[in-house]
C-alpha cells in the first residue's frame, strides 16, 4: 500500500483534496438545507421586515442557481474524480501492462538466455561429443596402426624366421650336398686316379707297342722310301736333257708336289744352281718323268706328297 502510494503520491494529493472539496460541499449544502430555529428569549424584540415578493423570487432562485451551482461542482468534481479514477485505473493498467511486459521481455529474455544457454550448452556438448569422436577415432585409427605394425612386425620374425629356418637348412642340405660332393669328387678322384694309373700304363704299354711298331715301320719304311727316291730321280735323270754350254758338277734343290698316283702337281727350284737353263732343265726333266714312281702305302706317301729332292746328275 505504501509503495504504492510512494509511486503515485500525485494522483493520491489530488483525490484527497477532491475527497475533502466533495465532503465540503456536502457539508454546506446540508446547513443550507437544515431548518433554522429560531429561540426567542425573554426580552427580544422581533422586528419583522416586509420582504417584496420579487425579491423573495430572485433570493429562491439564487438558492435555486446557488444550488445548481454546487450540484454541478458536485457533478464536476465527480466527473473529475471520476476521470481521476479512470486515469489512474489507466495507469494502473498502463503500469501493470508495462510490469507485464516487462515480466515477458524478462521471461523472454530469461527464455532466449535459457535457449541460448541451452544451445551454447549443445553446441559445447556436440563439440564435446566431435572431439571425443574424434580423439576415439585417433585412438582406434592409433590402436589399429599399432596392432597393424605389431602384426607386421610379427610377419617380418615369422618370415624371418622361417628365411633362417629355410637358409639353416639349405646351408645344412648344402654341407651335406658338399660332403657327398667331395666323397664323390675324392671317390672319383682315387677312381680317375687308379683309371688315370691304369690308362697310364696302358699307354705306356701302346707307346712300348707303337714304339716298336714304328720303329720296325720306320726301319722297313725306310728302305722303301729311299728306295723310291733312288727310282724317282733316275727317272728325271733318264728324263734330263743337260743344257749345251752348262759347266759340269752343278746341281740344285727342287721341290716337287704329287699326287698319290704319282702325277705330278707342281715342280719349284728352292735351291738354285746358279744357272738357269740348267734349273729350267731340270723342272722340264721332273714334268716329263710324270708320273713318278712312288710307294703304294698311304702312311709311306706322306713322305713323298712334298718331296725336296737334291738333283745331282750321275751321282746316281
Amino acid at each position: 500500500m505504501f509503495d504504492w502510494i510512494k509511486e503515485n503520491s500525485t494522483a493520491f494529493v489530488i483525490a484527497v483534496i477532491l475527497h475533502v472539496v466533495f465532503l465540503g460541499a456536502l457539508f454546506f449544502n446540508w446547513q443550507m438545507d437544515k431548518p433554522k430555529k429560531i429561540v426567542l428569549e425573554q426580552g427580544d424584540i422581533i422586528q419583522v421586515n416586509s420582504v417584496d415578493a420579487n425579491t423573495y423570487d430572485a433570493e429562491i432562485r439564487k438558492i435555486e442557481e446557488q444550488k445548481k451551482a454546487d450540484k454541478q461542482r458536485k457533478a464536476q468534481a465527480e466527473r473529475k474524480a471520476q476521470k481521476l479514477k479512470e486515469q489512474k485505473r489507466l495507469e494502473e493498467k498502463k503500469r501493470k501492462e508495462a510490469k507485464r511486459r516487462k515480466a515477458e521481455e524478462v521471461k523472454q529474455k530469461a527464455a532466449e538466455r535459457k535457449k541460448k544457454a541451452a544451445a551454447a550448452k549443445k553446441k559445447e556438448a556436440q563439440r564435446k561429443a566431435a572431439l571425443l569422436k574424434e580423439k576415439q577415432l585417433k585412438e582406434k585409427q592409433l590402436k589399429e596402426k599399432k596392432l597393424k605394425e605389431q602384426k607386421r612386425k610379427e610377419a617380418e620374425k615369422k618370415a624371418a624366421l622361417e628365411k633362417r629356418k629355410k637358409a639353416e637348412a639349405k646351408k645344412k642340405q648344402e654341407a651335406k650336398r658338399k660332403e657327398e660332393a667331395r666323397k664323390k669328387a675324392q671317390q672319383e678322384k682315387v677312381e680317375q686316379l687308379r683309371k688315370a694309373e691304369a690308362e697310364k700304363k696302358r699307354q705306356a704299354e701302346q707307346k712300348r707297342k707303337e714304339e716298336r711298331e714304328r720303329a720296325d715301320y720306320l726301319r722297313k719304311s725306310k728302305g722303301i722310301v729311299n728306295r723310291h727316291v733312288a727310282l724317282i730321280t733316275q727317272k728325271i735323270e733318264r728324263n734330263w736333257r743337260r743344257p749345251l754350254g752348262s759347266p759340269p758338277k752343278l746341281q740344285c734343290k727342287v721341290e716337287i708336289a704329287l699326287r698319290a698316283s704319282g702325277n705330278v702337281v707342281s715342280v719349284k727350284i728352292v735351291e738354285s744352281s746358279g744357272n738357269q737353263s740348267f734349273d729350267r732343265s731340270v723342272e722340264t726333266a721332273v714334268r716329263k718323268a710324270s708320273p713318278l714312281p712312288v710307294p703304294a702305302d698311304s702312311a709311306i706317301f706322306k713322305e713323298f706328297e712334298v718331296m725336296r729332292l737334291r738333283f745331282e746328275p750321275g751321282s746316281y
